[in-house]
């Protein structure tokens, strides 16, 4: 049985060049179309090259087809250059064998020029590509920062920490709707004490009312107090903005004992029992706001009002200065001119 290879062949920069070429391509895209991009052949170092690509967490690769991933996607949308790097370290330490290596020289030279016969004597690599691993791994070491020009490794756990979190420029999750909308439901969104008067209860179903001065059979739609039907009054922000809020309850949603419809129940026992049900008097009608003309005007304490009323005309004017006069002669000069012309 062949042994599994879970080490990148290639460099790290091959790989990304790989991964930019399907990202090109809309982040998918097939074995031979990316190997067209690039002018070579479906050859065995080219699958070679997109192994390395899968191993440092770049790409996926599922029945010939090529994706990008999310790493790689982090790397290429990064707010900065030290967080592509920090990205970057991410990526070349994708492969279990990177990071074991990095972990064994913490803090220590690494012996360069005998590391490919180290890679095959205790990280168990095989002989025909320890050269190119032992290449593949200084490079991408190098261009993540964990080697440095003395060839001392990094601690790479002391530069996780030293990051941080990552940065959020904005939360991923959709914020709130800031404009409740005003329906039936909130106005029943309040406790049933304090929306029925001391005489009427809530039935087990939370439907009816019953009220306590009727027969029990007697059923009525549970109806809001007044104070709910002034919270049903539309409340959107941008119409209050410009004052166009509504200042009467929505027809659609007012509530009166006579529209209440009696459920199939009450009336087989209103047939059982004979006697009238008894039903509560309508609630007088509240009065119609005056109109305009009928309106008492409150002069201004400082000042004079003037009201002018008439076809295509109806006005109140506030007298506070003496060239307000002028427009007060200007309308009386319209009026005598539409008198004077019947």
């Amino acid at each position: 049985m062949p042994k599994t290879i879970d080490y990148p062949r290639t460099s790290y920069a091959g790989a990304w060049e790989v991964a930019e070429v399907v990202d090109d391509t809309g982040g998918k895209c097939s074995i031979e179309a990316c190997a067209r991009k690039l002018n070579r052949k479906v050859s065995g170092s080219f699958k070679a090259i997109l192994g390395s690509a899968v191993k440092f967490g770049l790409l996926t690769s599922k029945r010939e087809l090529l994706t990008t991933t999310n790493l790689f996607r982090r790397i290429k949308h990064a707010y900065d250059k030290q967080e592509e790097l920090l990205y970057h370290r991410e990526a070349f330490l994708h492969p279990p064998l990177f990071s074991q290596i990095s972990r064994k020289f913490r803090n220590k030279e690494l012996p360069v020029q005998m590391f490919d016969i180290m890679l095959i004597r205790e990280f168990g690599v095989e002989e025909i590509n320890a050269q190119n691993v032992a290449k593949a791994f200084i490079d991408g070491a190098r261009m993540a920062g964990i080697l440095d020009e003395r060839n001392v490794v990094a601690d790479i756990d002391q530069l996780a920490a030293q990051q941080g979190p990552r940065r959020e420029l904005a939360s991923g999750e959709m914020p709130l709707n800031l404009f409740k909308a005003s329906d039936v439901s909130t106005a029943y969104s309040v406790s049933p004490a304090t929306a029925y008067s001391d005489s009427s209860r809530l039935d087990p179903s939370g439907r009816y009312a019953i009220d306590s001065t009727l027969p029990e059979t007697s059923l009525i739609p549970a109806s809001p107090p007044e104070s709910l039907t002034e919270a049903t009054m539309d409340s959107d922000p941008v119409s209050a903005l410009f004052g166009l809020n509504r200042t009467t309850p929505n027809p659609a949603i007012q509530y009166s004992p006579e529209t209440a419809v009696v459920p199939p129940v009450i009336l087989q026992a209103a047939a059982a029992n004979p006697e009238p049900i008894q039903t509560p008097a309508p609630r007088p009608a509240s009065p119609a706001p005056p109109r305009v003309s009928e309106q008492i005007m409150t002069p201004p304490t400082e000042g004079y009002l003037i009201h002018i009323a008439g076809p295509g005309l109806d006005t109140q004017l506030s007298i506070q200065d003496v060239d307000d006069l002028e427009i007060v002669r200007i309308l009386l000069e319209k009026i005598r001119k539409n008198l004077t012309n019947k």
